[in-house]
């Protein structure tokens, strides 16, 4: 179980795992990017996966090509663009099979905690690091 802890004395949240946290801050964020009511308004914490069709897009649009940006749409390959704190500086990486889907969304999501100054207590860590090795009925002892 993870807990974040507002240090502004809002009320804690829990989250199973790292996939419930990141789904709720990417919920959150689209909230505030609705909420906005403008076509052009953009939000500073994102984690997005273009597929290749929409690399495309990219690919022929953008002003600023990324060397990531030029790899997928060269390689028919997914994108996956991550927004950590500032829209104008997203980070690409080319969504290869080696790439640890996971990893990404809980570092971005815990540098979001990081940004906000939110807590993280990653309750999993302690109660996996103390579980018994052998039959699980028995301590080893």
């Amino acid at each position: 179980m993870i807990e974040i802890i507002p240090l502004n004395g809002s009320q804690s949240l829990h989250f199973e795992n790292y996939d419930q946290l990141f789904d709720y801050i990417v919920e959150t964020e689209n909230m505030k990017l609705l909420s906005k009511r403008s076509q052009h308004a953009q939000i500073d914490w994102s984690f997005s996966i273009y597929p290749p069709k929409q690399v495309t897009t990219l690919y022929t649009y953008s002003s600023n090509l990324d060397d990531a940006i030029s790899e997928a749409y060269e390689e028919g390959l997914p994108l996956i663009e991550i927004c950590a704190g500032n829209y104008k500086q997203p980070t690409y990486i080319v969504n290869t099979p080696n790439v640890d889907l996971d990893y990404l969304r809980r570092k971005w999501s815990l540098d979001f905690c990081t940004y906000y100054d939110l807590i993280v207590k990653d309750y999993s860590k302690i109660f996996m690091g103390n579980l018994p090795i052998g039959r699980p009925d028995r301590l080893n002892v």
